[in-house]
């Protein structure tokens, strides 16, 4: 998986999903304001036909973890 930073709390991620072996790619958002901290973070799915959030995060590194983590 490859993580781009774009500006600051908002970052880039393509590559291999290791759940299913398909390419995924999308970004991680941070959102500082009126959210819990345990969601201060979301990883949006983007395709070509909508956006998708999947997961929130209490930081950038959960959210990665989350993205890179061996299926079970």
């Amino acid at each position: 998986m490859k993580f781009t930073k774009l500006q600051k709390g908002k970052y880039k991620f393509e590559g291999i999903d290791n759940w299913n072996g398909e390419w995924i790619e999308g970004e991680i958002h941070h959102q500082p304001y009126d959210v819990k901290l345990s969601q201060q973070w979301q990883v949006i799915f983007i395709n070509d036909y909508h956006t998708h959030t999947a997961f929130f995060g209490s930081t950038l590194k959960r959210c990665k973890d989350w993205l890179t983590a061996p299926l079970q």
